[in-house]
């Protein structure tokens, strides 16, 4: 009988192990993302889930739409922002994704049309860019004073109308900044700070860096915050020019090195920035005064159209060395030295030293004048 009722104890604490066991099994399963889409009227026959990186698109899955509807499930290691695109188009859809369930539905798909549930980042996102929406509206509506006062020949509305410009864009930032250091445990804070931020002194990024929770420093946007914190102390002033080799019209390698022992200015710009354009004449005015006395200018251009580049080099009468690897922003010379904006330049001295940066108009004038009447 203390046998048989040994044997029963034994199977019920075995039996009760297994659940155990199998409970424990279901809460530990690894979390997943799972996005279910409906476009009512999407008439495309592929979708795909990409991020965006280096300046383009990449794809990471691939899915048939049966009837606008769609389905992409996965694992994130921390949310972030990937897009879904359609067929060769341009149209595209963006999600932040997080490890739940996701539901995309619209009539088409224009933004305002598109609803996403099921993402609370996502959420929070879509709140944080309605506000910071209103500041551009009224930003926008000042810019319609600003071009009556210029049309009006106006010079005091147009100080009082610029004034009035700078002061609520500084609001905006301010709520922008306010708003980031008040979600320092969510990804949206060093999400934001990418967008935002990344033209900050080093110090303010690293200080920015150090003040997020550590449970989300493993996010992709905290570490491009610190790989920008490397490269802005690596290509600031005073700094040994980061080295690079990029090939020029006819596929040959230029290198920095060949230009040591004089000045050269490097001057990454495009064909299709207005601003370069603009600032062109006066470059190869500097080049043309200063050139004889060894100021060389290295243009590093971030277009994607070689044709467009080459004829704006012969319509801008731009004489010195170009190159470009044709990948626009993914310009590799231009992630190396951090450059967010263009026309955006970096003026090296004879030892291959970083002596300045941004010199425009009669600041570069003024800085090769310095440097060429003192060593005369």
């Amino acid at each position: 009988m203390r046998k048989k009722i040994n044997q029963i104890i034994t199977i019920v604490v075995v039996a009760i192990v297994a659940v155990a066991c199998g409970n424990s099994v279901e809460e530990v399963a690894e979390p997943a993302f799972n996005i279910d889409a409906k476009i009512d009227t999407l008439d495309y026959k592929m979708a795909y889930l990409a991020k965006y990186e280096d300046g383009e698109f990449v794809k990471m899955d691939s899915v048939a739409i049966d009837s606008g509807m769609f389905s992409f499930t996965g694992v994130v290691e921390s949310p972030n922002v990937q897009y879904l695109l359609f067929d060769d188009s341009d149209e595209r859809v963006n999600v932040f994704v997080e490890n739940s369930d996701i539901s995309i539905t619209g009539a088409n798909l224009e933004r305002d049309n598109i609803t996403v549930a099921g993402s609370a980042i996502h959420s929070q996102l879509k709140s944080f860019n309605e506000e910071t929406a209103e500041y551009d509206e009224r930003l926008k509506a000042i810019v319609q004073e600003y071009y009556a006062a210029q049309e009006a020949e106006d010079e005091a509305l147009l100080e009082e109308v610029g004034l009035k410009y700078d002061n609520e864009d500084s609001l905006k930032t301010l709520f922008i900044e306010d708003y980031i250091k008040g979600n320092l445990n969510s990804v949206i804070a060093p999400y934001l700070s990418t967008r935002y931020m990344m033209g900050k002194e080093v110090g303010e990024l690293e200080a920015l860096s150090k003040s997020f929770s550590d449970s989300i420093r493993s996010s992709q946007y905290v570490q491009n915050i610190e790989e920008r914190i490397t490269i802005v102390k690596n290509s600031a002033v005073g700094q040994p020019a980061p080295t690079f080799a990029m090939n020029d019209k006819d596929g040959n390698p230029i290198t920095l090195e060949s230009f040591q022992g004089n000045y050269v200015l490097v001057d990454f710009w495009a064909s299709w920035c207005g601003p370069c354009r603009r600032e062109n004449p006066n470059v190869v005015a500097a080049y043309e005064k200063y050139h004889d006395q060894g100021f060389e200018i290295f243009g590093v251009s971030f277009d994607t159209d070689k044709e467009k580049w080459l004829k704006a080099v012969e319509d801008d009468k731009l004489t010195w060395a170009h190159a470009s690897d044709l990948k626009g922003w993914g310009n590799a010379a231009g992630k190396i030295y951090g450059v967010r904006g263009i026309p955006h330049s970096v003026l090296i001295d004879k030892e291959g030293v970083i002596v300045a940066k941004n010199l425009r108009g009669e600041e570069l004038h003024e800085k090769l004048e310095e440097i060429f009447n003192t060593n005369s």
